[in-house]
């Protein structure tokens, strides 16, 4: 029975010692392969930039030969404007008119209430904390969660 289990442990101190072996063997191969592969890429992605740019070189310099007709655009006259640049200045005050500024006039600025200054408004109101979660369409657990954190502060 001894000898049997010597044999078993042998084997496996065998096994043990050439998987640490191969191991090691890998951690000190020199990873080349990597190191090229990821070179290469580097190259490829630069590459593509560099021809992206030129891209975008020549079609600006194309546009800046040919400008486009810009939209038009509602346009506000102002009286006073500040211009910093004196050959702007000189030329409006050539004109006589006052130079006019594109502005966008459709801005919309819409503001949402967030769930817990509804919760907390809706409770300083008296309403429960059920009749809250009903009217704001979220949990009862929310709702008390909320207003226990306000509470402590």
């Amino acid at each position: 029975m001894i000898s049997f289990l010597l044999t078993i442990s042998f084997l496996l101190h065998i096994v043990s010692l050439t998987a640490i072996y191969a191991m090691y063997k890998q951690l000190t191969a020199p990873k080349t392969d990597d190191t090229k592969d990821v070179i290469q890429l580097m190259e490829a992605y630069l590459e593509e930039i560099k021809l992206e740019n030129e891209r975008l070189q020549e079609e600006l310099s194309q546009s800046m030969n040919h400008p486009q007709p810009v939209p038009n655009r509602p346009n506000i006259k102002v009286a006073n404007p500040q211009i910093s640049n004196t050959k702007e200045q000189s030329t409006a005050h050539e004109t006589d008119e006052p130079p006019v500024l594109p502005i966008d006039i459709d801005i919309q600025d819409d503001m949402e209430v967030s769930l817990q200054s509804q919760i907390l408004k809706l409770h300083h109101e008296g309403l429960s904390p059920d009749e809250i979660a009903r009217k704001l369409g979220c949990g009862k657990t929310e709702v008390d969660l909320i207003l226990k954190f306000h509470e402590k502060k």
